[in-house]
């Protein structure tokens, strides 16, 4: 069953009416470790209204998928997610800056019927994916583990301004059951300026197992001047296993926390000794100039791992960068990046080698931007770890070690070695699209997806309509244009492509019949992609073919019978390819297959 509703808002205007806030620098990990989404499989309901989007929610039953248009859904009701399992709240449009849901104010305590955002109760392998959630007065996202929630996966959120926590996970206590089985990834935690007391915390989940937290940022997790915020990622109360990798923490008054305080009541399993046990903290990047607390801290845990974290406190505390606490403890704390010490306290048991903890800013690309990444004056932390207890990737996923051996800290300085054929470490020999993005980088198309290094193409990642408009330009060698037919570009680093675009009659903006907007950052879809490849190669053929079951209908059914006319596309469901996939995102490996095919 699918339902379909109308057009919604640009994440530009959305932009405008909320204020966000950009990722800060750093960020490499989240950006390149979440691709898009495949299409959705099994029942879909497509909503449009803030009473849609309730509806929807009210009435969802297991197995199926919730699409949001974009827009800005002012909910009169928290989203409770009740008695289902497999089920999926997503952004239609994959932007998760295009679609938000949001609550009454952290600050006001007059919330009505929306305390939270979002709510998970006796449901499990629900995923939350590519939205903006703010404004809720206690949680964004609250999973009741007494109620049975597990598996819970949040993948691809922007999370702004809880008057709490932003992802809570709840325990009755014994005997169960408890929240296990999350994974938090690829998002963006942040509060516009401070929290509205010292009771926050970015996640926080209590007796939870098998949790990981991976390739996010947070970014302002702190209370009001002169108070203490929790720690961004807090896992407690007998948690199990977690694992904290490839995040980035910009001025949060405390980053992770395995464990805070002796067991109680509470703590899974009526567990008295520990507060965590197990665990992984590495390739972590954290960075503080402003006033708070210790990086990262482990209290009453069994057998943790701290591996090739960098903490930067630029002397805010200078009683240690990472500590370890209380005579129960046991950790592994080896190869850490820091500028203050490695703390020991209450007794606490480690074993602490490959350690540097005299970092200072020269070391570092651009440490005042929260870029942590090694520069060359890092002399004392490069190739001195203690590869006994190396790990085998680091903060952007690359390979270690580069040189004779790995790197103290989150980044491996000269990423992995030799770059593969294609130019590109997450292109490697015999991945699908090798020649063509090979082709895309050798004929100056293409420069990659991170600069200044640019040694990485995101082939999984969907392709934006601005840079659509540079490779087109780049490809068809198109001439400059003074005149601006756009009000939404500016300020955009490929606004001169989008307007030699233009010029060119190759597109003619996104808000029909206007057309004064281009919707730079929305992401180009197989049907519009069609369109702007027929009109970039003047295609001529009749296009009266219908090789394709599912763009009956589409606006695009004319330009796509062109393509295939051409060779240029082949279908999105091999070996069959009789379907086109027209509103599914391009993803950048599939855009050079098609410019290749079009012009290699």
């Amino acid at each position: 069953m699918v339902r379909r509703v109308g057009v919604g808002l640009s994440s530009l205007v959305i932009a405008a009416v909320l204020s966000g806030t950009a990722a800060p620098t750093g960020a490499g990990a989240a950006t390149a470790a979440c691709g898009p989404l495949p299409e959705p499989s099994g029942p879909t309901v497509e909503v449009e209204t803030t009473a849609e989007l309730q509806a929807a929610v009210n009435a969802l039953t297991s197995g199926t998928t919730i699409l949001i248009a974009d827009g800005i859904y002012a909910l009169t009701n928290t989203l409770n997610i009740r008695g289902v399992e497999n089920v999926v709240i997503r952004s239609a449009s994959g932007d998760r800056e295009a679609v938000v849901l949001q609550g009454r104010g952290m600050a006001n305590a007059a919330y009505g019927n929306v305390p939270h955002v979002m709510a998970v109760y006796d449901a499990q392998n629900v995923q939350i994916a590519d939205l903006t959630l703010r404004d809720a007065y206690y949680h964004l996202i609250q999973i009741h583990g007494e109620q049975d929630a597990d598996g819970v996966h949040l993948r691809n959120l922007h999370l702004v301004d809880a008057g709490e926590q932003f992802v809570k996970g709840s325990t009755a206590g014994p005997p169960g059951p408890y929240a296990d089985d999350g994974i938090v990834e690829c998002s963006l935690f942040e509060y516009t300026d401070r929290a509205r007391s010292w009771y926050t915390n970015g996640v926080d989940v209590l007796a939870g197992a098998n949790w990981v937290i991976r390739d996010n940022t947070f970014r302002n997790i702190r209370a009001p001047s002169g108070e203490l915020a929790g720690p961004a990622v807090l896992m407690w109360r007998n948690s199990i296993d977690t694992i904290v990798e490839r995040n980035l923490f910009i001025e949060c008054d405390r980053a992770i926390a395995l464990g805070l305080s002796s067991p109680d009541g509470n703590s899974r399993n009526g567990e008295s000794t520990y507060d965590h046990q197990g665990g992984i903290i590495r390739n972590n990047m954290i960075y503080r100039a402003g006033e708070g607390d210790i990086g990262i801290s482990v209290n009453y845990v069994r057998d943790v791992e701290i591996s090739h974290n960098t903490v930067i406190l630029n002397g805010t505390f200078p009683w240690g960068a990472i500590e370890y606490r209380f005579g129960a403890t046991t950790a592994t704390i080896a190869n850490n990046l820091t500028d203050a010490p490695i703390w020991q306290r209450n007794g606490a048991t480690a074993t602490v080698s490959g350690n540097v903890t005299t970092a200072v800013p020269g070391w570092f690309v651009d440490a005042a931007a929260g870029d942590l990444h090694l520069s060359g004056s890092a002399t004392a932390a490069i190739d001195a770890a203690n590869d006994s207890f190396a790990v085998g990737d680091d903060f952007d996923g690359h390979f270690r070690p580069v040189g004779s051996r790995s790197d103290v800290g989150a980044d491996e300085y000269g990423s992995s070695g030799p770059l593969p054929p294609s130019g590109f470490r997450d292109v490697p020999p015999g991945h699908l699209f090798e020649t063509d993005i090979t082709w895309l980088a050798s004929a100056g198309i293409t420069q990659g997806c991170n600069p200044p290094i640019n040694d990485l193409f995101c082939p999984d990642q969907p392709v934006s309509r601005q840079q659509m408009a540079t490779f087109l330009v780049r490809a068809l060698d198109l001439p400059p244009a003074v005149s601006e037919p756009f009000t939404d570009t500016n300020g955009s680093v490929h606004q001169r492509n989008i307007r030699a675009l233009a010029a060119a009659g190759i597109t003619r903006g996104c808000n029909p019949p206007a057309n004064d907007r281009f919707c730079p950052t929305a992401p180009v879809t197989r049907g519009a992609m069609a369109a702007f490849l027929v009109r970039a190669l003047d295609l001529n053929d009749s296009g009266a073919a219908n090789e394709f079951v599912d763009d009956d209908g589409s606006v695009f059914e004319a330009d796509i019978a062109q393509l295939a006319a051409a060779g240029i596309t082949r279908g999105c469901n091999p070996p069959a390819n009789d379907r086109f996939c027209p509103n599914r995102p391009v993803t950048r490996a599939q855009m050079a297959a098609f410019l290749e095919r079009a012009l290699g």
